[in-house]
């Protein structure tokens, strides 16, 4: 996701396979430049938790994996952020992705699940427990919890990802 925004942020709009021959290399010098990268968001989390400010000063993530990680153990977290270490601090680039995670219904029955998925219950849950944002980024229940002013209560100036095709062949170009 963060290549397919940095080749969108080269082109000035959703990138396309044009966009990719033209500034495919500029977003592979980037990536060479970071150097290894974990094959996971989930990894690269870990090892930032693991390592603190000198292992990993900063990532690329999801704001779920800190709300996460927060609400499984609070008072860890409370330590963390009274203490006089350093505190995660979330920066969002503007504009910014979604990861959409679609469901795709091939049987009428299954139409339900989407009523179910929808409902105002379920999407505060989902924020109140994991952090999913609702529909159109908004935070969709208690903005109180313990990420309480690290996280804003909506996003927006959102791109859309480019299209599979082209996110493919900049994936195959990174790993080259």
């Amino acid at each position: 996701m963060f290549s397919g925004l940095a080749l969108s942020l080269f082109s000035g709009n959703v990138a396309t396979s044009d966009d990719l021959a033209q500034y495919g290399g500029k977003v592979q010098s980037i990536f060479r430049n970071m150097g290894f990268k974990s094959p996971s968001s989930g990894k690269l989390f870990d090892q930032y938790l693991a390592g603190g400010l000198g292992g990993e000063p900063m990532i690329v993530g999801y704001e779920n994996q800190l709300v996460e990680w927060a609400l499984a153990d609070a008072d860890r977290w409370n330590r963390i952020q009274s203490g006089q270490g350093a505190k995660p601090v979330v920066l969002y680039p503007r504009p910014s992705v979604y990861s959409a995670h679609p469901l795709i219904v091939v049987d009428e029955t299954a139409e339900r699940l989407v009523d179910v998925l929808t409902s105002s219950k379920l999407q505060e849950l989902a924020w109140a427990k994991h952090g999913f944002r609702g529909p159109l980024g908004t935070a969709t229940g208690d903005t109180k919890g313990p990420v309480a002013g690290l996280l804003p209560a909506e996003i927006d100036g959102v791109l859309p990802i480019p299209d599979a095709g082209v996110m493919l062949s900049l994936l195959n170009m990174l790993a080259s």
